[in-house]
Order: structure tokens, then C-alpha cells, then sequence
């Protein structure tokens, strides 16, 4: 489900996500959540823009077990004309919050720069 007020997503944790403990890497959980926080501000842009992210901050409070099904929900906390400041919280299939991540994405042009 995609639109400029939210976007959601689940996925099922595969082993190549998993660090040696068996539970999602951190890093594949910040990657999703980027992905989340891009798909959600590209809903909010015009064609004729872009974005990037240029902050990120997670905050991990569970562990997501291989074999789990997780799910994120990504909303925009503020829309301005240059930046989109999203959160995007990561639950466990046991509805516990696993992570939560607050991200800002620059809003650029798309059209290439001269020069």
C-alpha cells in the first residue's frame, strides 16, 4: 500500500538478511527503512523531483527472528518545499515495535544540472 500519507510494507526475514545470531542485521533494517522513507516521499514530489537522504537515525528495541514476517509503516512527520522528515516504524510478526527509524529527505530537481 502506497500513497503520500503512508506506505506499508511486509517482509519475510530470509537468512542472507540475518547476522550470526539468526535475527535481522541492522543494516538490512535501516535499508528497508530507507527504501520506505524514499518510496513515501516520492509519493509526495511532483515528476519533476527527486530525493535523497541526508539524515537517518534508528532506534532498535527487538530483535527480528529468521523465519519471522516483519512489517513496516512508513509516514511523513513534515512536508516542506526542500525537505520530507519521515518516520518509519518496523514491527515484529508478534506485533512488537523491533525498530524505528526518523529520516529527512532533500527534495531536488530531476533535471540534470548544467555545467
Amino acid at each position: 500500500k502506497r500513497s503520500p500519507e503512508q506506505n506499508e510494507a511486509e517482509l519475510v526475514i530470509r537468512e542472507d538478511l540475518c547476522n550470526r545470531r539468526g535475527v535481522m542485521h541492522g543494516g538490512a533494517v535501516m535499508g528497508w527503512a530507507d527504501t520506505m522513507g524514499g518510496m513515501t516521499a516520492s509519493a509526495a514530489i511532483a515528476n519533476d523531483q527527486r530525493t535523497a537522504t541526508i539524515e537517518s537515525k534508528t532506534n532498535f528495541f527487538a530483535p527480528i527472528p529468521k523465519g519471522d514476517t516483519a512489517r513496516a509503516v512508513c509516514r511523513p512527520l513534515h512536508t516542506g518545499r526542500t525537505t520530507i522528515v519521515l518516520q518509519t516504524d518496523i514491527t515484529r510478526g508478534d506485533g512488537r515495535l523491533a525498530a524505528m527509524v526518523i529520516q529527512t529527505q532533500i527534495v531536488l530537481s530531476a533535471k540534470p544540472r548544467q555545467g
